[in-house]
C-alpha cells in the first residue's frame, strides 16, 4: 500500500495570498518543496533470522513482536526546489527486500542527489521477537526494542536507543548523539560508544560491558557482568549498583563515582582513576584485599578500617582491609580521592 503527501512552504503560500488553514505546511527550508509517500512491504521471516537495514538519511525503528514475517513501513521524502522535482525524487526511490537464507536485507535505491535535491528514507519495522538486527543510519536516530538476539545499531548523527534486549551481543555507536541501553539480559558482549553524547546502560546483565564517550557522561546503573569498563574523555563517569569481578573506570576530564552493589564479590579487582576530577568509590560491603589511593593535587580519605602499609600521607594511602584477594586502586592527578 502506498500513500503520498505534499508539503509546500507557508511563505510560498503567503506570497501568493493563499491561506494556510488546515494544510500540512512546514516553516523551515522555505526555498524547498517536499513530497512524501509511504511504502508498506512484508516478507516471511522465521525465528532466529537476521534483518539488516540501512539508510543514508532517516530514522530506523525496529520492534520485536509475536509475528511470522518482517513488516516494513518506509517513509520516503523527496526534497527539491519545485513540487514536481520533489515528487520525482520520492517516486523514483524504490524499496527492495533481498532474502538470503535466514537473512533479510532491506535496501533503498535512490535517484541521483545534489543541487538542492535529496531523498530521505525512514523505516518502522516489526520482526519476530527472536531476530538479530543490523541497522545503520548516516543521519538519523536508531531504535530497537523487544528483541531476543544480537543487535548492531549505529548512526553517524543521531541517538541510538535499545530496550528489552535478550541474548546475543549488543554493539551500539554514534558519532554525534547519545547511546543508551535499557533492560538487557543474558547478553554476551555489550559495547556502547559515542564521540559526542551520553553513553549509558541501565538494568543490564552481560558477560562484558564496555561504555565510552569522548565528550559526554558515561553512566551505568544496575549493571552486572564479570568485566565492566567505563571510559570518559570529557565528562562525568558514574556507576551505581555495580556488580562485577573486574572494573576499569576512567575519566580524563571529569569526576568519577562508583558504588558497588551489596551483592558484588568481596574480592573484586577495581581500578578507578581521573586526571582532572575527584574520585569516590563505595566498596562492596564485605570487601577484603589490597587498597591503593593517591592524588597529586588534593587529599585521600578512607572510611574503611585499613591496615596501613608503608608511609601514609594526606596524598597517598596504601594498605589492606581484612584477609582477601580483592584490590581497589583509586587515583587522580587533580582532585580528592575517597573510599567509602
Amino acid at each position: 500500500m502506498k500513500s503520498v503527501r505534499f508539503v509546500l512552504l507557508a511563505c510560498v503560500l503567503a506570497a501568493v495570498g493563499v491561506g494556510v488553514g488546515a494544510c500540512n505546511v512546514e516553516m523551515h527550508n522555505w526555498s524547498q518543496a517536499h513530497y512524501e509517500r509511504t511504502v508498506e512491504l512484508q516478507h516471511p521471516m522465521a525465528d532466529g533470522g537476521t534483518l539488516a537495514v540501512s539508510t543514508a538519511s532517516g530514522s530506523i525503528d525496529i520492534a520485536g513482536q509475536a509475528v511470522g514475517e518482517a513488516r516494513i513501513i518506509a517513509t520516503i521524502r523527496g526534497q527539491a526546489p519545485t513540487e514536481d522535482e520533489a515528487r520525482e525524487m520520492a517516486e523514483a526511490t524504490e524499496i527492495r527486500i533481498e532474502p538470503s537464507g535466514d537473512r533479510v536485507t532491506i535496501k533503498a535505491d535512490t535517484p541521483k542527489q545534489g543541487n538542492g535535491r535529496s531523498v530521505s528514507v525512514s523505516y518502522d519495522i516489526v520482526v519476530p521477537t527472536r531476530t538479530s538486527v543490523e541497522c545503520h543510519s548516516s543521519s538519523g536516530s536508531v531504535q530497537a526494542t523487544g528483541l531476543q538476539g544480537s543487535v548492531r545499531a549505529d548512526t553517524a548523527s543521531g541517538s541510538v536507543t535499545c530496550q528489552s534486549i535478550r541474548g546475543g551481543d549488543v554493539n551500539m555507536g554514534s558519532c554525534s548523539g547519545s547511546v543508551e541501553l535499557f533492560d538487557g539480559s543474558e547478553l554476551g558482549s555489550c559495547d556502547l560508544h559515542t564521540s559526542s553524547g551520553r553513553s549509558a546502560a541501565e538494568r543490564v546483565q552481560a558477560q562484558s560491558i564496555r561504555l565510552s564517550s569522548t565528550s559526554g557522561s558515561v553512566v551505568a546503573r544496575d549493571a552486572r557482568a564479570p568485566s565492566i569498563e567505563m571510559r570518559g574523555t570529557s565528562g562525568r563517569v558514574e556507576g551505581r549498583e555495580i556488580n562485577c569481578s573486574r572494573l576499569d573506570a576512567e575519566s580524563v576530564s571529569g569526576g568519577l563515582s562508583i558504588e558497588f552493589a551489596p551483592t558484588a564479590p568481596a574480592d573484586v579487582a577495581a581500578t578507578a582513576g581521573s586526571i582532572s576530577g575527584g574520585v569516590t568509590v563505595a566498596a562492596p560491603p564485605n570487601f577484603a584485599g589490597q587498597i591503593e589511593m593517591s592524588t597529586t593535587s588534593g587529599s585521600v580519605q578512607s572510611d574503611l578500617p585499613i591496615t596501613v602499609q608503608g608511609q601514609m600521607s594526606h596524598k597517598h594511602l596504601s594498605g589492606v582491609v581484612g584477609l582477601g584477594n580483592g584490590s581497589l586502586t583509586l587515583r587522580t592527578t587533580s582532585g580528592s580521592v575517597r573510599l567509602r
